[in-house]
């Protein structure tokens, strides 16, 4: 798997590396203290300056990046192993990964997007690793620079702190394992620990007690979605004019038909709860338009990246404090956009189902088999408790906070696939479904 995964990325070019928009952002390299005034992080800069060797050809990119994100899925599938789960299951999770979207489509992006999964996914090995009975070092190791990398590298990761103290005390419960809270407790302690210390520099520093200076200016394009006329009266009175301006420049942008406008329902009125929970992908579309046509035209000539972007925060929760049952169905919205393409967008997952359907008649009427054993009795207990918890830790608060691109969704959905993988290979070769060896 591994082999004709990197003969599909050769294949389709994605071992050259490739620029995206917002590349030149996570490559801008300034010096102490400014670096932490800045709207991105410098992690991945220094790590691209690095590969680069003094230059800017950024070739070295993609293969690092294809190669620490393949050890890391062996890694975890070699933890899985020891932690109890079937070779089936093993492989299915291995499968998942290696042709999943987020590999595939990423792989050759300057960008920090694949890294900070790698990270991500060393930190889950090095917690199946804790759970599993193991105390070695380099699983504690892993916890805190995996996790830390891994929201440094892009903020919306920051939620781990609280999925992976969860993981593990769900995997000690399976197994009917002593559920040693206080171990669990110092998961959370050690993923932390990189952000309080770097969240602390930049309160003493800059004034911001924060990872980075970027939730405001990410939050605005939802906050101008969500305005309306009857927003504006409950916004605090020093915010008003402001809000107004950019609900009169986002309506004369929809009237000019610069932007997407809210469709009209099947009473034809233009509502925003409708196109919310119904057309989300209207206003997803339309959410980086607010941001970078609106919002940030609105920066003072000499108002400060980290003044600009408090401004924005104040904003932001003034809009959906004033306008909650829009945020909710934002919120809602966000969530069944995808939840939707966690299934018929995952490559690997709308394959597996293929198979499933494809196959399972003839299990049923040749086999006589309803349907499958599993060979551990831990193996579905475990792939269905990791997806929900890799989903919260990587891609709640990008349906919180921002529009869930395509982007976020490969990377929220990454293990939605082992459980139907796993399904179709049981039913493909029931020879693998044989009991697991102690």
């Amino acid at each position: 798997m591994t082999a004709l995964s990197v003969a599909i990325l050769a294949l389709a070019g994605q071992l050259a590396p490739r620029m995206l928009p917002d590349t030149s952002g996570y490559l801008l390299l300034a010096g102490f203290p400014q670096m932490l005034a800045e709207p991105r992080t410098p992690l991945y800069g220094w790590l691209v300056a690095a590969l680069d060797l003094g230059g800017n050809s950024h070739l070295a990119v993609p293969a690092f990046q294809i190669a620490t994100y393949l050890a890391a899925v062996w890694l975890l599938v070699a933890r899985l192993r020891r932690y109890g789960l079937s070779p089936a299951a093993a492989l299915s999770t291995g499968a998942a990964l290696m042709f999943a979207n987020a590999f595939l489509i990423d792989a050759s992006w300057v960008h920090p997007e694949l890294f900070s999964i790698t990270c991500t996914l060393l930190a889950v090995a090095a917690t199946v690793e804790l759970a599993a009975g193991g105390a070695s070092r380099w699983a504690w190791l892993l916890v805190c620079a995996g996790t830390g990398s891994a929201y440094v590298l892009r903020p919306s990761f920051l939620l781990l702190v609280g999925a992976l103290p969860a993981l593990y005390a769900v995997l000690r419960a399976l197994r009917r394992d002593d559920l040693r809270l206080a171990r669990a407790a110092a998961i959370a302690v050690v993923s932390a620990a990189p952000f309080l210390g770097i969240a602390t520099l930049r309160a003493a520093t800059v004034g911001d007690f924060n990872i980075v200076s970027f939730g405001g200016y990410a939050m605005s394009g939802v906050a101008t979605l969500i305005l309306a006329d009857d927003t504006l009266p409950r916004l605090p009175e020093d915010l008003r004019p402001y809000a107004a301006q950019v609900l009169a420049a986002r309506r004369a942008g929809e009237d000019s038909g610069r932007f997407i406008g809210i469709p009209r329902n099947s009473s034809g009125e233009r509502s925003y709860y409708s196109a919310a929970l119904t057309y989300f992908d209207v206003l997803a579309r339309t959410h980086d338009d607010m941001i970078y046509a609106i919002i940030t035209p609105t920066r003072g000539p000499d108002e400060s990246w980290l003044d600009f972007n408090r401004r924005l925060t104040r904003f932001c929760l003034a809009v959906v404090r004033a306008s909650p049952g829009r945020y909710a169905a934002w919120v809602a919205g966000a969530s069944t956009r995808v939840v939707g393409r966690s299934f018929a967008a995952n490559i690997p997952a709308a394959l597996a189902i293929l198979a499933i359907v494809l196959i399972w008649p003839w299990h049923l009427f040749v086999r006589r088999r309803v349907g499958v054993t599993a060979p551990s009795r831990l193996d579905v207990p475990v792939m269905a408790v990791m997806a929900p918890l890799w989903l919260v830790g990587s891609g709640i608060l990008t349906m919180l906070m921002s529009a869930p691109s395509t982007r976020y969704v490969d990377t929220a959905c990454l293990l939605v696939a082992p459980i139907f993988i796993y399904w179709a290979v049981l039913l493909a070769a029931p020879r693998l479904a044989q009991p697991n060896p102690p």
